[in-house]
């Protein structure tokens, strides 16, 4: 085996070894010519990722991925089965950013989107302002229109 593809071996090999962790949160896929779509990522590695979506994607497709934690990492799909496919990145991520990925600073599927207070829009606020301001003097404008008319 020449030494060339010896360090090719080494440096594969090498990728397929890094812990896949299990991260299970929402990524956001985007594809060239199509919107966004809002996906899970199922484990991370610097090297890669497991992503399911509902929207088909063929191997070889580059696609870019939003990473709560880590940020947009471009992509190759490299398989598909079903709606699962693995994604190896072009770039391997930083140091560190399959940690800052899985940290609770991030939402987990698992987790009820928190309630979000009932809150009027400006225009729906300052009309009623408006109209409690302006009742009194109604009710005093009526008061003296009907004292005067006797």
């Amino acid at each position: 085996m020449s030494l060339q593809a010896r360090i090719i071996e080494e440096q594969l090999v090498g990728r397929r070894d890094d812990d896949r962790v299990s991260v299970g949160r929402a990524c956001v896929l985007r594809v060239s010519g199509r919107p966004p779509v809002h996906s899970a990522l199922l484990d991370l590695t610097r090297h890669g990722c497991r992503i399911r979506t509902g929207h088909p994607l063929a191997v070889g497709e580059s696609v870019l991925l939003g990473l709560a934690g880590v940020g947009t990492v471009e992509a190759t799909v490299i398989w598909g089965e079903g709606t699962q496919y693995g994604c190896e990145f072009i770039t391997a991520l930083r140091s560190g950013a399959v940690s800052d990925a899985t940290r609770g600073n991030v939402v987990s599927f698992d987790v009820a989107p928190v309630a979000q207070p009932f809150k009027w829009s400006p225009r729906q606020r300052l009309l009623t302002l408006a109209i409690y301001a302006a009742t009194p003097w109604l009710a005093i404008l009526a008061a003296v229109h009907l004292f005067r008319g006797h």
